[in-house]
C-alpha cells in the first residue's frame, strides 16, 4: 500500500501539507516565532477568506448552491464500513444505502460534485448538468488537478462519483410523534465518456448527469447558497466544508 494513501479521500494525499513529514505524524511543536514563514496551505486559505471578505459571492461571479439535505446532515467524511450510513441532526436524520458492491461514497470529492451539480441545476434550470467533453476541464471546475495512477485523483473521481449516483438517500423527520419520509435518488442516468488515461481529449460525446426529479425539485426550490471559492478553498477537508 502506498503509504501516502489515507482513506478519509479528504484530498490532503493529493498535496503535501506543510510541517507534516509522513502521515499519522504529529507536527512538532515549537515555540511561536513571529518570523517564521506562514505555511503554504495556511497562506492560501487567508487569502481565500479575505478575497471572501472583500467582494460578495454574488458580485464575483462566485455564487454556488448546495443541497439542504447535504447541509443538515452529511455525508461519512471518511471510508464506513457496510452499505448503509445514518446521520441525526435533531429531528431530522438523512440515511444513504448503496449496492454492496459498489460502496457509500465519502470524504471530499462527492460534496464538491453535489455543490456543482446543484449549481449547475439552479443556474440552468434543467434537469440534465453537462459536465463537458474533457475530464481536465470538469475536473477544473472543482479546483482538483488531475492526476493518474492508482492513488491518483482521476480514478478516485471516478470512483466517488459512481459510489454517489448508485446510492439512494433517505430523509426522515420525525416531531411530536408525526414521521415525514421522503426518499431521494441523486441522479436517473450519468453518461460518462471521459478517457481516464487522456484527461484533456475531448469525447465524441459530452458527459452529462440528468438528476432525478425529485433531487432535482428539492435543490432547485430549497437551495443553500454557498460561496465557490470558500468550497474550493476547503477542499482538502471534508469537516471543514461541512461547518
Amino acid at each position: 500500500m502506498n503509504p501516502n494513501y489515507t482513506e478519509h479521500d479528504d484530498l490532503s494525499d493529493l498535496e503535501p501539507i506543510d510541517g507534516v513529514t509522513s502521515p499519522g505524524a504529529l507536527p512538532v511543536e515549537e515555540p511561536a516565532n513571529d518570523n517564521n514563514p506562514i505555511p503554504r496551505q495556511m497562506s492560501k486559505l487567508f487569502t481565500s477568506a479575505m478575497e471572501i471578505e472583500v467582494e460578495e459571492a454574488k458580485e464575483a461571479g462566485a455564487l454556488g448552491f448546495m443541497a439542504r439535505a447535504m447541509v443538515q446532515a452529511s455525508m461519512p467524511h471518511r471510508r464506513v464500513p457496510g452499505n448503509e450510513f445514518s446521520r441525526t441532526n435533531g429531528a431530522f436524520t438523512m440515511t444513504m444505502l448503496a449496492p454492496s458492491k459498489v460502496g457509500l461514497p465519502y470524504g471530499s470529492i462527492p460534496r464538491l460534485v453535489t455543490g456543482f451539480l446543484t449549481t449547475e441545476a439552479v443556474r440552468t434550470g434543467e434537469r440534465e448538468v453537462v459536465l463537458g467533453r474533457s475530464l481536465s476541464k470538469f475536473m477544473s471546475e472543482l479546483d482538483i488537478a488531475p492526476t493518474g495512477g492508482r492513488w491518483g485523483s482521476i480514478p478516485r473521481l471516478r470512483d466517488q462519483m459512481t459510489r454517489l449516483f448508485a446510492c439512494s438517500i433517505s430523509c426522515t423527520y420525525t416531531s411530536k410523534g408525526a414521521v415525514s419520509l421522503e426518499n431521494v435518488n441523486i441522479a436517473d442516468t450519468a453518461s460518462l465518456w471521459w478517457t481516464p488515461h487522456q484527461p484533456d481529449q475531448a469525447a465524441l460525446w459530452e458527459s452529462t448527469v440528468v438528476l432525478s426529479e425529485r433531487f432535482y425539485n428539492e435543490i432547485t426550490q430549497n437551495p443553500v447558497p454557498i460561496d465557490v471559492r470558500a468550497l474550493k478553498a476547503l477542499k482538502r477537508s471534508p469537516m471543514a466544508l461541512d461547518v
